[in-house]
Parts: structure tokens; C-alpha cells; sequence
């Protein structure tokens, strides 16, 4: 396996070992299976602060987008509570992951709105959950 080493002030190909433990940077594995004659990437580890922060922003704004997609399919559908408990616990998992991977590479106060908006998502998942144990305790009810 050859590793190269990428500069944008140098146009030359280098090829050589670095060590990439020592690099301090942001870790990602492209998931792309689109067949490509050139080389192939299994990791990456981006150094330059702007590229991180343009990753994540756009990786966070993605993943934001499917749980407001699964919220408005929920509210539409009659989505049950396990797939709703599941979800719920995504949140959670993935607040840990801001506060833990992500908050070292972008500013405070993207956090922050970034974790308020996980807070709105989780709120209204436990609203809808709420809402279905009521319905099933006034349907089920006394029978006679």
C-alpha cells in the first residue's frame, strides 16, 4: 500500500510514510462506491482547519436534514413508538458524538445552535411518543 502526502504549495507527487497518529486533525473514511480508475481512498485525515469545519457543517446540516425528514414522516404517518425510541436514542448518541469529536474543531457557538437544534428534534420525538402512550391508554380504556 503506497501512502502520499498531499500540499497544495508543492505541485510535485511525494510519496513516503508519515505517521498518522501523530497528526492531529479530523479522521474520515469516504463511503463513495462509485468505481474510479485513479486512486482509491480508504482514510483521510484532514489537517486544514477551514476544510474540517466545511466537512462537518455540511455532515451535521445532512444529518440534521434526516431527522427533520423522519419527524415529518412521523407526524403523517402513524410511526410506531419503537421506531420513534430508537430514533430518540440516535439523538442522544449523536449529541454525544458533537460534544465529544466534534466540539474541537468547530467555534462555540455553532455548537451550541447545533445542539439546540438536536434538543428541538428530541423534544418533539418525546411530544410524539407522549402522545401515542395517551392515545393507547384512552383506546384501550374500560370495556363492558
Amino acid at each position: 500500500m503506497k501512502r502520499y502526502i498531499c500540499d497544495k504549495e508543492n505541485n510535485e507527487k511525494m510519496q513516503g510514510y508519515l505517521d498518522f497518529n501523530q497528526i492531529d486533525g479530523f479522521k474520515i473514511k469516504p463511503r463513495n462506491k462509485v468505481k474510479y480508475d485513479g486512486i482509491e481512498v480508504s482514510k483521510m485525515t484532514l489537517v486544514e482547519p477551514s476544510l474540517i469545519e466545511m466537512v462537518l457543517k455540511k455532515k451535521t446540516k445532512r444529518k440534521l436534514n434526516a431527522y427533520l425528514k423522519f419527524l415529518i414522516t412521523a407526524f403523517d404517518d402513524d410511526t410506531s413508538s419503537g421506531d420513534l425510541a430508537l430514533v430518540l436514542d440516535d439523538t442522544k448518541r449523536y449529541k454525544a458524538i458533537i460534544v465529544n469529536k466534534y466540539a474541537k474543531f468547530l467555534d462555540a457557538k455553532y455548537i451550541r445552535d447545533l445542539l439546540l437544534r438536536v434538543k428541538f428534534v428530541e423534544d418533539e420525538i418525546k411530544m410524539r411518543m407522549h402522545e401515542q402512550n395517551r392515545e393507547m391508554k384512552v383506546s384501550r380504556g374500560k370495556g363492558r
